[in-house]
């Protein structure tokens, strides 16, 4: 056997054995607490690396032996990690896995489920329905902050404005800013979190507020379009206000 096909057995063996002791998240290098879009993007980028380096034909300038299987399990490894990591469900019971939490998986995928049919009716603008699927979510898992964020964001969707769309209940709308708020120092730099509060604060008047967070939300995320869409509006209407100045200006400007 040459010294080279030694050696990549020996890193074979290495591999397989330390598969024991590697989490799906550190085998794709991903930090978990993560939100979907970034780890299925991640966990995929990562994946076709791993797959090109420990997919068998690789090795076939090599007389593996028993190795051959070891690439083999390697490599389902590898890919069972992938389809557990970029599945919402398959993710959330195996983080129960490895917590060790004696929690009941089944309530654990009933507020999965409910969380992102909440979200679809959020992007359609189906508060009332969304609010319900967040309040399934967050009764099933209360220890899920971004459930609770989502809940209370709906809630302040669902209140009554006027039609300058200030909360006709704003004592109500102060505490969800609070509470918003209290949640962004647990879940931080979100731009989604970022983004609710600063609807609740341009609601309740603090525009300048407002468009800090709508920005803070833009640098995390520059495909944010709520963001993006707001900062728009609020750079419509002071264009406006400096037109309609700029007119008043020149009414009373001495000829």
């Amino acid at each position: 056997m040459s010294q080279d096909t030694e050696a990549v057995r020996h890193e074979i063996r290495q591999m397989h054995q330390s598969l024991a002791e590697t989490s799906y998240y550190d085998l794709l290098g991903l930090a978990s607490g993560l939100d979907d879009a970034i780890i299925k993007q991640q966990a995929t980028k990562e994946f076709r690396q791993l797959a090109k380096k420990w997919h068998v034909d690789r090795f076939s300038a090599h007389d593996l032996g028993d190795d051959k299987k070891l690439v083999q399990e390697i490599f389902a490894t590898i890919n069972t990690a992938h389809q557990v990591l970029t599945d919402p469900e398959k993710r959330a019971e195996y983080d129960l896995q490895l917590t060790g939490a004696n929690t009941d998986i089944s309530s654990i995928l009933t507020a999965e489920n409910a969380f992102r049919k909440g979200q679809k009716m959020l992007e359609t603008g189906a508060h009332a329905g969304a609010h319900e699927q967040f309040k399934i979510a967050s009764e099933n898992n209360a220890d899920d902050l971004e459930y609770r964020a989502h809940f209370v964001y709906t809630e302040y969707l669902l209140i009554q404005k006027n039609a300058e769309g200030t909360p006709l209940n704003r004592t109500r709308a102060q505490e969800i800013f609070k509470e918003l708020d209290t949640i962004s120092m647990e879940l931080t730099d979100r731009d989604w979190l970022l983004t609710f509060m600063g609807v609740v604060a341009e609601g309740l008047g603090r525009t300048r507020e407002a468009e800090g967070l709508f920005h803070q939300a833009m640098q995390h995320n520059p495909r944010n379009v709520e963001a993006k869409r707001r900062l728009r509006l609020m750079d419509m209407r002071k264009n406006k206000k400096k037109g309609f100045f700029a007119q008043l200006m020149e009414k009373i400007k001495p000829s």
